[in-house]
């Protein structure tokens, strides 16, 4: 695990040097990169910085969770569109990224050349689209982004509320599916603890589910196939339906309550875009299984977005990645020589 002084002293260092900072979580964030995302915010204005958190999705498109607390709290920080990043950055300003480093996840790709210091703090794995900073703290092996923030505060001494320690105590439960996956350590539970200190409330109202989306959920699980230890569901092939995001997501962490290493959910997001979801109990690498499709994330949670093909044709290809080895317990290793 990376030290978080370190990164406590290489954010000093560029904080120190630039007065103006803009935080940029991935597209359509979630609760992990919105709480971060504020968790840093509070850390800039503990140190005096004019801070900017760039939001570029619509309210309306945002996941269910992130939108009820953007509508709460969204008052409280400085919420901008990318497209006014051009007109309030200068040669002081620093681009601080949560949750993300690839370029192709984030909404100011454009700009990033006028940045001449770019910060990343993220838990996903790296691969050719990440972008190149020597101010880089990424570790694959973190339960969360709002773990680490939630340490860089601490260090601060950072005064939160109860409420904004909620909120990250709440990415910390998305991302580790409420506190039950294999990246849940010691430490991790250290956080929540000092989280608790400091007023936070079990984030339980923030995950209630409503009747319609469950529903949709459950569709979603119904339409489940075995293969080889693993579950792939999703939609029908024929069917016209778009999908939150969010609640392909979710089909995904339902599934892996089962008796199975790894879980595949699948359905459309727009017309043209299919979204896989992958989970994993540790011993599958869902990771590597992703980047076949052209996504990542991580060993026990990554995700992919196909333009152009079908249903059939990725449950056809996974299949086909599942049955060719007979002992999923192994490294994915196999199988990505044997489908290369």
């Amino acid at each position: 695990m990376q030290n978080s002084r370190d990164i406590q002293e290489c954010l000093d260092r560029l904080l120190d040097k630039n007065g103006k900072v803009f935080i940029v979580p991935h597209n359509n964030p979630d609760m992990d990169a919105l709480g971060a995302s504020m968790g840093m915010s509070l850390i800039c204005n503990k140190k005096g910085k004019e801070n900017y958190i760039v939001i570029n999705d619509e309210l309306d498109k945002i996941e269910a969770v992130t939108r009820k607390v953007l509508k709460t709290v969204g008052n409280e920080y400085k919420i901008i569109k990318a497209s006014e990043v051009e007109q309030l950055l200068d040669d002081k300003s620093l681009l601080l990224l949560v949750d993300v480093n690839k370029k192709n996840r984030i909404s100011v790709t454009p700009y990033l050349n006028m940045f001449n210091d770019i910060f990343i703090l993220d838990h996903h794995k790296v691969d050719e689209n990440t972008i190149q900073t020597s101010n880089m703290f990424v570790d694959d092996k973190l339960s969360s982004t709002c773990e680490e923030v939630s340490r860089l505060i601490f260090l601060y001494d950072v005064d939160i509320t109860p409420e904004q320690a909620k909120y990250l105590w709440a990415g910390i439960a998305l991302d580790t599916n409420k506190v039950w996956n294999t990246k849940v350590m010691t430490e991790t539970l250290s956080v929540i603890t000092e989280l608790s200190r400091k007023g936070a409330a079990v984030p339980f109202d923030l995950f209630v589910e409503d009747f319609k989306h469950d529903r949709i959920i459950q569709r979603l699980v119904n339409n489940t196939e075995f293969i080889n230890d693993c579950s792939v569901c999703g939609e029908e092939n024929d069917s016209d339906e778009i999908f939150d995001s969010a609640d392909i997501a979710k089909a995904a962490d339902y599934s892996l309550k089962f008796d199975i290493k790894a879980t595949f959910s699948l359905a459309h997001l727009d017309e043209n875009t299919i979204y896989i979801c992958a989970r994993s109990k540790g011993l599958i690498d869902v990771d590597k299984i992703m980047k076949l499709f052209g996504g990542g994330g991580s060993e026990i949670s990554a995700a992919a977005a196909v333009k152009d093909t079908t249903i059939d044709e990725i449950k056809n290809k996974l299949r086909e990645i599942l049955n060719r080895t007979s002992h999923l317990g192994e490294s994915i290793g196999p199988i990505l020589k044997l489908t290369s």
